[in-house]
Protein backbone atom coordinates (compact mmCIF):
# COMPACT_ATOMS: atom_id res chain seq x y z
CA UNK A 1 0.00 0.00 0.00
CA UNK A 2 1.39 3.40 -1.02
CA UNK A 3 0.21 6.94 -0.39
CA UNK A 4 1.16 9.62 -2.88
CA UNK A 5 3.27 12.48 -1.60
CA UNK A 6 1.89 14.65 -4.37
CA UNK A 7 -1.76 13.92 -3.60
CA UNK A 8 -2.59 12.58 -0.15
CA UNK A 9 -6.09 11.71 -1.36
CA UNK A 10 -4.78 8.94 -3.62
CA UNK A 11 -3.81 5.40 -2.64
CA UNK A 12 -1.88 2.91 -4.78
CA UNK A 13 -2.51 -0.69 -3.79
CA UNK A 14 -0.91 -3.90 -5.06
CA UNK A 15 -3.92 -5.87 -3.89
CA UNK A 16 -7.24 -5.96 -5.68
CA UNK A 17 -10.01 -8.42 -4.88
CA UNK A 18 -11.27 -10.54 -7.72
CA UNK A 19 -9.64 -12.36 -10.65
CA UNK A 20 -7.99 -9.32 -12.24
CA UNK A 21 -4.57 -10.95 -12.43
CA UNK A 22 -4.82 -12.27 -15.99
CA UNK A 23 -1.60 -10.54 -16.93
CA UNK A 24 0.30 -10.67 -13.68
CA UNK A 25 1.02 -7.86 -11.27
CA UNK A 26 -1.90 -5.51 -10.62
CA UNK A 27 -1.90 -1.92 -9.40
CA UNK A 28 -5.11 -0.27 -8.23
CA UNK A 29 -5.45 3.50 -8.07
CA UNK A 30 -8.09 4.58 -5.57
CA UNK A 31 -9.02 7.11 -2.92
CA UNK A 32 -8.63 6.17 0.77
CA UNK A 33 -11.80 4.73 2.27
CA UNK A 34 -11.86 7.60 4.74
CA UNK A 35 -11.85 10.21 1.97
CA UNK A 36 -15.20 10.86 0.32
CA UNK A 37 -14.11 13.45 -2.23
CA UNK A 38 -13.52 12.19 -5.75
CA UNK A 39 -9.93 12.64 -6.86
CA UNK A 40 -7.74 13.07 -9.91
CA UNK A 41 -4.52 11.20 -10.64
CA UNK A 42 -1.46 12.43 -12.52
CA UNK A 43 2.11 11.35 -13.25
CA UNK A 44 3.45 13.00 -10.09
CA UNK A 45 1.25 10.69 -8.00
CA UNK A 46 3.19 7.67 -9.26
CA UNK A 47 6.62 9.27 -9.19
CA UNK A 48 6.31 10.61 -5.65
CA UNK A 49 4.97 7.29 -4.34
CA UNK A 50 8.22 5.55 -5.24
CA UNK A 51 6.42 3.05 -7.47
CA UNK A 52 8.06 1.36 -10.43
CA UNK A 53 5.33 1.54 -13.08
CA UNK A 54 7.19 -0.82 -15.43
CA UNK A 55 6.46 -3.84 -13.21
CA UNK A 56 2.67 -3.49 -13.45
CA UNK A 57 0.88 -5.20 -16.32
CA UNK A 58 -2.67 -4.48 -15.14
CA UNK A 59 -3.83 -1.01 -14.09
CA UNK A 60 -7.19 -0.52 -12.34
CA UNK A 61 -8.72 2.96 -12.15
CA UNK A 62 -11.03 2.77 -9.15
CA UNK A 63 -14.56 4.20 -8.98
CA UNK A 64 -13.35 6.96 -6.66
CA UNK A 65 -11.23 8.57 -9.39
CA UNK A 66 -12.89 11.25 -11.51
CA UNK A 67 -10.04 12.27 -13.81
CA UNK A 68 -6.86 10.83 -15.28
CA UNK A 69 -4.37 13.50 -16.29
CA UNK A 70 -2.41 13.21 -19.56
CA UNK A 71 0.84 11.32 -19.07
CA UNK A 72 -0.36 9.16 -16.17
CA UNK A 73 -1.18 5.92 -18.03
CA UNK A 74 1.83 6.33 -20.33
CA UNK A 75 4.13 5.69 -17.35
CA UNK A 76 3.06 2.04 -17.36
CA UNK A 77 5.16 1.05 -20.34
CA UNK A 78 4.43 -2.71 -20.08
CA UNK A 79 0.67 -2.31 -19.65
CA UNK A 80 -1.44 -5.17 -21.02
CA UNK A 81 -4.78 -4.70 -19.27
CA UNK A 82 -6.41 -1.31 -18.52
CA UNK A 83 -9.49 -1.56 -16.31
CA UNK A 84 -11.55 1.59 -15.85
CA UNK A 85 -13.94 1.01 -12.94
CA UNK A 86 -15.03 4.64 -12.97
CA UNK A 87 -17.05 6.04 -15.87
CA UNK A 88 -14.66 8.94 -16.32
CA UNK A 89 -15.90 12.05 -18.06
CA UNK A 90 -12.85 11.97 -20.27
CA UNK A 91 -9.67 10.01 -20.83
CA UNK A 92 -7.56 12.14 -23.14
CA UNK A 93 -6.15 10.04 -25.96
CA UNK A 94 -2.76 11.68 -26.36
CA UNK A 95 -0.32 10.54 -29.07
CA UNK A 96 1.80 8.91 -26.34
CA UNK A 97 -1.14 6.98 -24.90
CA UNK A 98 -2.32 5.89 -28.34
CA UNK A 99 1.16 4.63 -29.17
CA UNK A 100 1.38 2.66 -25.91
CA UNK A 101 -2.06 1.07 -26.26
CA UNK A 102 -1.42 -0.02 -29.84
CA UNK A 103 2.13 -1.21 -29.24
CA UNK A 104 1.10 -3.42 -26.29
CA UNK A 105 -2.25 -4.45 -27.83
CA UNK A 106 -3.86 -3.48 -24.52
CA UNK A 107 -7.23 -4.92 -23.54
CA UNK A 108 -9.56 -2.13 -22.43
CA UNK A 109 -12.21 -2.83 -19.81
CA UNK A 110 -15.09 -0.68 -18.67
CA UNK A 111 -18.86 -0.45 -18.78
CA UNK A 112 -20.81 -0.26 -22.02
CA UNK A 113 -20.64 3.16 -23.73
CA UNK A 114 -17.81 4.19 -21.43
CA UNK A 115 -14.66 6.07 -22.51
CA UNK A 116 -12.83 2.73 -22.40
CA UNK A 117 -15.19 1.19 -24.96
CA UNK A 118 -15.13 4.26 -27.18
CA UNK A 119 -11.34 4.28 -27.09
CA UNK A 120 -11.22 0.58 -27.95
CA UNK A 121 -13.48 1.14 -30.97
CA UNK A 122 -11.44 4.10 -32.17
CA UNK A 123 -8.17 2.16 -31.98
CA UNK A 124 -9.62 -1.24 -32.99
CA UNK A 125 -8.48 -2.75 -29.71
CA UNK A 126 -10.17 -5.48 -27.72
CA UNK A 127 -12.85 -4.42 -25.24
CA UNK A 128 -14.26 -6.49 -22.39
CA UNK A 129 -16.98 -5.36 -20.04
CA UNK A 130 -15.51 -4.75 -16.60
CA UNK A 131 -16.24 -7.20 -13.81
CA UNK A 132 -19.33 -6.37 -11.76
CA UNK A 133 -19.21 -6.72 -7.99
CA UNK A 134 -22.58 -8.23 -7.10
CA UNK A 135 -22.88 -8.65 -3.36
CA UNK A 136 -21.21 -9.23 -0.01
CA UNK A 137 -22.86 -11.26 2.73
CA UNK A 138 -21.55 -11.32 6.31
CA UNK A 139 -22.37 -13.94 8.94
CA UNK A 140 -21.36 -12.24 12.17
CA UNK A 141 -22.13 -15.28 14.32
CA UNK A 142 -19.42 -17.34 12.60
CA UNK A 143 -17.28 -14.39 11.47
CA UNK A 144 -17.61 -15.37 7.82
CA UNK A 145 -18.23 -13.41 4.66
CA UNK A 146 -18.92 -14.26 1.03
CA UNK A 147 -18.45 -12.02 -2.00
CA UNK A 148 -19.85 -12.56 -5.49
CA UNK A 149 -18.42 -10.96 -8.65
CA UNK A 150 -19.67 -11.36 -12.21
CA UNK A 151 -16.58 -11.65 -14.42
CA UNK A 152 -15.98 -11.32 -18.15
CA UNK A 153 -13.16 -12.63 -20.32
CA UNK A 154 -11.96 -12.33 -23.90
CA UNK A 155 -13.30 -15.21 -26.05
CA UNK A 156 -13.93 -17.31 -22.94
CA UNK A 157 -17.07 -17.95 -20.86
CA UNK A 158 -18.24 -15.36 -18.32
CA UNK A 159 -18.32 -16.63 -14.77
CA UNK A 160 -19.33 -15.83 -11.21
CA UNK A 161 -16.37 -15.64 -8.84
CA UNK A 162 -17.28 -16.52 -5.27
CA UNK A 163 -14.81 -15.69 -2.53
CA UNK A 164 -15.35 -17.04 0.99
CA UNK A 165 -13.45 -15.57 3.92
CA UNK A 166 -13.39 -16.57 7.56
CA UNK A 167 -11.24 -15.84 10.59
CA UNK A 168 -9.01 -18.59 11.94
CA UNK A 169 -9.05 -20.28 15.29
CA UNK A 170 -6.35 -17.99 16.64
CA UNK A 171 -5.39 -14.35 16.29
CA UNK A 172 -3.80 -13.51 12.96
CA UNK A 173 -5.13 -16.60 11.19
CA UNK A 174 -7.67 -16.49 8.39
CA UNK A 175 -9.08 -18.92 5.88
CA UNK A 176 -11.53 -19.30 3.05
CA UNK A 177 -11.50 -20.19 -0.60
CA UNK A 178 -12.76 -19.33 -4.06
CA UNK A 179 -15.23 -20.97 -6.41
CA UNK A 180 -15.61 -20.23 -10.12
CA UNK A 181 -18.87 -21.05 -11.93
CA UNK A 182 -18.87 -20.64 -15.73
CA UNK A 183 -21.95 -19.55 -17.70
CA UNK A 184 -22.82 -19.45 -21.40
CA UNK A 185 -21.90 -16.24 -23.22
CA UNK A 186 -25.57 -15.40 -23.78
CA UNK A 187 -26.54 -15.97 -20.12
CA UNK A 188 -28.04 -12.47 -19.95
CA UNK A 189 -30.69 -12.95 -22.66
CA UNK A 190 -34.13 -12.06 -21.29
CA UNK A 191 -32.80 -11.22 -17.85
CA UNK A 192 -33.22 -8.21 -15.62
CA UNK A 193 -31.54 -7.90 -12.22
CA UNK A 194 -34.41 -9.50 -10.33
CA UNK A 195 -34.60 -12.57 -12.57
CA UNK A 196 -30.81 -12.84 -12.49
CA UNK A 197 -30.88 -12.82 -8.68
CA UNK A 198 -33.52 -15.55 -8.66
CA UNK A 199 -31.61 -17.87 -11.00
CA UNK A 200 -27.94 -17.21 -10.31
CA UNK A 201 -27.39 -16.40 -6.62
CA UNK A 202 -28.45 -17.82 -3.28
CA UNK A 203 -30.90 -16.42 -0.77
CA UNK A 204 -28.26 -14.54 1.23
CA UNK A 205 -27.34 -12.42 -1.80
CA UNK A 206 -30.75 -12.10 -3.44
CA UNK A 207 -31.83 -8.66 -2.19
CA UNK A 208 -28.50 -6.97 -2.89
CA UNK A 209 -28.17 -8.48 -6.36
CA UNK A 210 -31.71 -7.62 -7.44
CA UNK A 211 -31.03 -4.01 -6.38
CA UNK A 212 -27.59 -3.83 -8.04
CA UNK A 213 -27.79 -0.85 -10.40
CA UNK A 214 -24.57 -1.68 -12.22
CA UNK A 215 -25.83 -5.20 -12.98
CA UNK A 216 -29.20 -3.83 -14.10
CA UNK A 217 -27.52 -1.40 -16.50
CA UNK A 218 -25.36 -4.15 -17.98
CA UNK A 219 -28.30 -6.51 -18.51
CA UNK A 220 -30.45 -3.82 -20.12
CA UNK A 221 -27.72 -2.72 -22.53
CA UNK A 222 -26.59 -6.27 -23.34
CA UNK A 223 -30.14 -7.23 -24.29
CA UNK A 224 -30.62 -4.03 -26.28
CA UNK A 225 -27.46 -4.73 -28.30
CA UNK A 226 -28.52 -8.30 -28.97
CA UNK A 227 -31.77 -7.09 -30.57
CA UNK A 228 -30.04 -4.69 -32.95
Amino acid sequence: MYFSRHNDNVVFSNYYRGPYTLFGKVLTVEAPASHKQRVSVCAEDVLTSHLDPKVYLTLVIDKSVCRVAPGFIELFSNLKDLIVEADLDKIELTPGLEKLLLKNNVILRGSYNSPAEKMAKKLSLRFIHKNIFLSRYCNREYDQSTELTLCFQYKEPPFIWREDMTSGISAGNSGGGTVRTDYPKDFYVGYDAEKFAEDYVGAHHYEKVRANEELAAFLAEANRRRKK
